[in-house]
């Protein structure tokens, strides 16, 4: 969950069921005493100006095998456009060591790089997580 993430604690909310900001108030861990909150205000009649529909997309991460199928001729270039997309070599092996993870654009991006290189099977990755998508 995002640091500015409001979460919602309004039991009687007709639109509960079907919000993240409301199921994310709920999962708060006990020990924890204070959140950002929205407030009563924020609902009218039969709906709430706060409403966040629960979406989930699937991460990954690991690129232990990313290679695996790749000829030895195309294995530095694949391999640079990758740090160039991420911006770095540091931050590559930030995704392929778990610390950040690749949403379904960038796995799309890298599906449809190597398969400008000639590569039609999707690329697999060790990890995959489903996770709630969090648009502030």
């Amino acid at each position: 969950m995002p640091k500015d993430w409001a979460v919602c604690f309004m039991h009687d909310c007709i639109v509960k069921e079907q919000c993240l900001r409301y199921h994310t108030g709920k999962a708060l861990p006990s020990e924890q005493h204070a959140a950002l909150t929205i407030l009563p205000a924020a609902r009218s009649d039969n709906n709430c100006r706060e409403f966040r529909a629960m979406r989930t997309e699937q991460l990954a991460w690991g690129f232990s095998h990313l290679f695996d199928d790749v000829k030895c001729g195309d294995y530095r270039p694949l391999r640079r456009a990758l740090e160039d997309y991420f911006g770095s070599r540091f931050v590559y092996y930030r995704y392929h060591r778990g610390f950040n993870k690749l949403h379904k654009e960038e796995q799309q991006w890298i599906d449809q790089l190597f398969q400008s290189y000639g590569y039609s099977a999707p690329r697999m990755y060790e990890n995959y997580q489903t996770s709630y998508v969090f648009d502030v």
